[in-house]
């Protein structure tokens, strides 16, 4: 699972990272903090929801899945190949 800093989803909205932290703490933008400290996590699912209840574009987040099918796709036929090799 993606998961983006404040800083990087700041950068996707551009916005100040402080906005950010001000929509997660509001609970408008989901997500969680990491154990132990402060600092939070906006898994992909979630910021992707976010952009689009609020009409902002997605940007590079459409051309990141498509890498992520991708690879998820070649990873698999890898895995199939070498099953049958070793068999």
């Amino acid at each position: 699972m993606k998961v983006f800093t404040t800083g990087q989803v700041a950068k996707i909205c551009k916005v100040a990272p402080r906005t950010v932290s001000k929509w997660f703490d509001s609970g408008r933008l989901k997500g969680y903090r990491i154990p132990g400290s402060q600092d939070r996590r906006i898994p992909r699912e979630y910021l992707i929801k976010f952009l689009k209840e609020h009409g902002m574009p997605l940007g590079d987040l459409e051309d990141l899945r498509r890498n992520q099918l991708c690879e998820e796709r070649r990873r698999d036929t890898l895995h199939r190949f070498w099953r049958r090799i070793k068999r």
